[in-house]
């Protein structure tokens, strides 16, 4: 029995079935605590039935009840831990649990170096009086005594199981800490979500929520995406959680929590889309950019032209068509990175195999060049080349684990090559008017919503580029729905909030994603929508979009009562009505369209349809005749015409027309509507002929069999039996064929 089953007998609350195939995995390890505790955990549900079946009433029995099925969830989790480190005790979790289980380790002891290690770097950066070479050496003994703690520190988080109240107040007050530096904060708050991905802690999850309130951006981000995160992982569990449902609803009363909650799920779903905006930039905007010499002199551009291409610099051939083409591939790259889009993962994945990167927690390290292998690399750099690519990193939307990277390619090009780069850089920085930061050093502020984003890029490389992500457990992989509230029962009391509901399901609509969107806009109060005729649009236009014809009509119509001036409404009711064949209501609102654009083809064409599909063929006429004086060389509205006047008798006119059209345009569909019309005047023979030309120009006898038969429901109307027809068809086929 696996444990997914267990899972779900405990998420509907059948203890007695968790229990039996708890005892049944728990056998086979053999672990003697997990068995007592299972024990224990039975024992006390069978006394609690016990006593029910005698009618003693207990007033804490939900409570008990409760605690009594986490108490499975803990154990069923143990079982788990303990059978993965038999099965695959080289992954990289599992070492570090074995290693977190053989080390002592005392996060007052961590905290305390740490703080040390913190005051002597800030020293030393003030300090005026060290010689250069002195400090220096100071400083990288700093920065390896600080990379190797805050290793251990991530390493022990990471593997850390369920915490005790004590250890929750330790990491609370370590996380409160002034003393600390935000960066060993931020990466414990990652360590302890990666930690919960892993093995759920419900401690860990009020840490996230005591973390979210820092006013340390890099801090109150990480946390909400973890928490987030964890509570989408573990919705049907958390019900049995109170203390946790109790104060994320609490947090739900605060307004900026709520838009900072979906600011941080518009981003996590812009993550699903991070595949197929790479293969864009990959394929389509970077070899376009590449191609323009005009754009050699960007920094961005260049540095990805640096990384595409290896460091290799490509034959450039200057051509204005090339430029022009570049000019709207940076535009486009612009607006994808400006609304959120991850555009440099394409770049950057490849530059992930320095050794730098083989430590998990510099994958999640905010960056700085306080590390060890960066110091080397950086005390290599001119000052006046690091200044420029200091003021490139401070400026330029990389994420951290990106600015890494950059700086470990740096360390593999030769010194010489360093000032063209910087030269570069600096040319870019000056032009956009950023020379200041070259100057001064002075490192601009980086927003709230620029530190999700940075954040988020980060655990998408981790968890698809760290060389042994698939040890991992990976949130992006595993959340199957997008990331919207409308799945997680946790989440959806955020819904309650009407302008950031608006929000996400107007992004979920621009980005294609439509049925996300109708449950967004739908699941709005009554009240709220009723008069909005804005909102009924939208949700019309996704119904539309979702091919549902009859129920965007509908809506359609809803909105159009209430702005009945909208153009956009009208003819959006006048082709949905078409496509679900209403056709007197598609005639209705297409009329409503031709009252203020009544000379336009696209509507003119709408109306005969309507008509034509009502069988008003005589009202027809007057708009074909204006049609084809509008739009006298258009094929379709001759097709259109003539069939117009075929349908009111005007067999001559009819000939006339669909001659001419064969003549100037031979087809397959010209050629056979002109044999049914020969047809219908009596001329089997020619017509027969014509039918097998038509045979002979079809690319294959299905392409034929189509134009032969298109007009199959209107032969009686056109006075041909339809029997004979299948006469004359078989005569072509077996002619054709003999």
């Amino acid at each position: 029995m696996t444990g997914t089953n267990i899972y779900n007998a405990l998420h509907g609350g059948n203890l007695l079935q968790a229990f039996t195939m708890l005892q049944t995995k728990i056998d086979s390890l053999g672990d003697w605590q997990l068995q007592q505790d299972l024990e224990t955990a039975r024992n006390t549900y069978a006394t609690m039935l016990t006593y029910m079946a005698q009618g003693m009433e207990d007033p804490d029995d939900t409570k008990i009840r409760q605690d009594i099925i986490r108490q499975a969830y803990a154990l069923n989790d143990r079982a788990n831990l303990g059978i993965r480190l038999r099965k695959t005790p080289n992954d990289k979790y599992c070492q570090a649990v074995k290693q977190s289980r053989n080390e002592t380790f005392a996060l007052t002891e961590v905290q305390t170096a740490l703080e040390t290690i913190n005051k002597q770097t800030t020293q030393l950066a003030t300090a005026t009086n060290t010689r250069e070479s002195i400090g220096r050496h100071k400083r990288e003994q700093l920065a390896e005594q600080h990379d190797m703690l805050a290793g251990q520190l991530f390493g022990h988080t990471w593997a850390s199981t369920l915490w005790t109240s004590s250890t929750y107040s330790q990491y609370a007050e370590f996380i409160s800490n002034p003393n600390i530096s935000t960066a060993d904060k931020a990466l414990t708050i990652s360590a302890a979500t990666l930690a919960a991905f892993e093995l759920f802690d419900p401690q860990k999850l009020m840490l996230l929520m005591d973390a979210y309130l820092d006013t340390e951006a890099d801090i109150s981000q990480r946390a909400l995406v973890g928490l987030l995160l964890l509570l989408i992982r573990y919705d049907k569990r958390i019900k049995h959680y109170t203390a946790i449902t109790a104060r994320f609803n609490l947090y739900i009363e605060n307004r900026q929590f709520v838009a900072d909650c979906f600011q941080a799920l518009i981003a996590l779903q812009y993550s699903k889309l991070t595949d197929t905006v790479s293969e864009k930039m990959t394929n389509d905007i970077m070899p376009a950019i590449l191609k323009s010499q005009r754009y050699m002199k960007s920094s961005v551009i260049e540095l990805d032209a640096e990384l595409t291409k290896n460091g290799e610099n490509p034959e450039w051939h200057h051509d204005t068509k090339d430029d022009d083409k570049a000019e709207r591939k940076i535009h486009q790259m612009t607006e994808m990175q400006m609304e959120g889009a991850d555009v440099y993962l394409s770049s950057f994945r490849h530059l992930k195999s320095f050794a730098f990167f083989t430590s998990i927690h510099h994958w999640l390290s905010k960056f700085s060049f306080d590390y060890p292998d960066i110091l080397q690399t950086t005390n290599n750099i001119q000052p006046n080349v690091f200044s420029v690519v200091n003021a490139l990193l401070d400026t330029a939307p990389f994420s951290d684990s990106d600015k890494f990277s950059f700086i470990c390619m740096l360390g593999t090009i030769p010194q010489q090559g360093h000032d063209v780069i910087a030269s570069q850089i600096s040319s870019q920085l000056e032009d956009a008017g950023i020379d200041e930061i070259i100057e001064t050093g002075k490192k601009p502020q980086r927003s709230a919503k620029a530190t999700l984003r940075s954040y988020i890029f980060d655990l998408y490389r981790l968890f698809k580029v760290y060389p042994y992500h698939t040890q991992l457990f990976d949130p992006f992989n595993k959340q199957l729905n997008n990331f919207s509230p409308i799945y997680t029962t946790t989440l959806q009391p955020l819904l309650d909030n009407k302008e950031e509901t608006m929000n996400m399901a107007e992004f979920m609509m621009r980005k294609g994603l439509y049925a996300d969107a109708l449950s967004l806009f739908s699941n709005l109060k009554p009240i709220e929508r009723e008069q909005d005729a804005d909102i009924w649009q939208k949700i019309g236009f996704c119904q539309q979009k979702m091919r549902q014809p009859e129920a965007a009509m509908a809506t359609y119509i809803k909105a159009h009562k209430l702005q009945p001036g909208s153009m956009w409404t009208i003819q959006h009711t006048a082709q949905s009505a078409f496509d679900a064949h209403d056709y007197n209501t598609a005639l209705e609102y297409t009329e409503m369209t031709l009252e203020t654009d009544g000379d336009n083809p696209k509507w003119l064409g709408r109306k005969a349809e309507c008509l034509f599909a009502l069988e008003r063929y005589s009202e027809t006429l007057p708009t074909l005749y204006k049609l084809a004086y509008i739009d006298e060389n258009s094929e379709r509205t001759k097709e259109m015409l003539a069939w117009g006047q075929l349908m009111n008798g005007a067999t001559d006119k009819a000939e006339k027309i669909y001659t001419e059209l064969e003549n100037n345009n031979p087809s397959v569909k010209n050629t056979t509507n002109l044999a049914h019309i020969l047809t219908i005047k009596g001329k089997t023979k020619e017509a027969t002929e014509l039918y097998r030309q038509a045979y002979k120009a079809a690319k294959d006898e299905h392409e034929f069999n189509h134009n032969f038969w298109y007009l199959k429901d209107y032969f009686g109307k056109m006075g041909i039996n339809p029997e004979r027809m299948q006469l004359i068809y078989d005569v072509v086929i077996s002619s054709a064929n003999a």
